[in-house]
């Protein structure tokens, strides 16, 4: 007669070997038994243009030209225009140049659109421009660079200086001479009125 204590012994001793045989079974069903998944090494980039809807707030950029003048710009918002590659309009757009010479010269318009081929801006709505050296002017469209001082108004300017109130057709800014400062030039019929006060 086989007694008690060794039918549990034996037990015990099978279940040491089943029940690690049936666990490696479950895991193996469960890997065979799983759905292949799909992996790729292609980025999910959107194909076609950015929509219209994309924009960045707040951008922020600042940089140097060849002649150490830094440049400094910023806008509320930028969006890309959905007319041309590497174009942005920029809402509140106000662009600060920080001139070799110790001059500074601030460029404030409602919208400007940015062509980064071609490194340039198209200032429009109220363009305001302000020169440390006293001079305050207003005009709806100009045209300016971003990676030297060079800009020109595409529509009539008025403001005013140290000399006085004054309108001109066109206003050019732009670096120039012996010592190689930023000038301002006033050009396509100049009107000045001269207060002696400012004197």
């Amino acid at each position: 007669m086989v007694q008690r204590g060794d039918t549990y012994s034996r037990l015990i001793a099978w279940l040491k070997i089943l029940l690690p045989l049936v666990a490696l079974a479950l895991l193996s069903t469960l890997f065979l038994l799983s759905r292949a998944t799909q992996t790729s090494r292609e980025l999910p980039f959107a194909e076609g243009k950015v929509p219209d809807s994309a924009a960045a707030m707040e951008p922020h950029y600042t940089g140097t030209t060849a002649r150490g003048d830094a440049i400094n710009m910023t806008a509320t918002r930028a969006r890309p225009t959905g007319a041309m590659d590497g174009a942005l309009e920029a809402d509140a757009f106000s662009a600060t140049m920080d001139m070799a010479d110790g001059s500074l010269l601030t460029l404030d318009a409602d919208l400007a659109t940015i062509d980064e081929d071609q490194q340039g801006a198209l200032l429009q709505k109220g363009v305001r421009i302000t020169s440390s050296t006293g001079y305050v002017m207003i005009t709806e469209t100009m045209r300016t660079a971003l990676d030297r001082i060079e800009a020109e108004t595409l529509a009539p300017v008025s403001g005013e200086g140290p000399a006085g109130s004054f309108t001109a057709g066109r206003l050019k800014i732009t670096t120039g001479g012996e010592a190689d400062d930023v000038q301002l030039l006033f050009t396509d019929g100049v009107k000045l009125i001269y207060d002696p006060k400012n004197e």
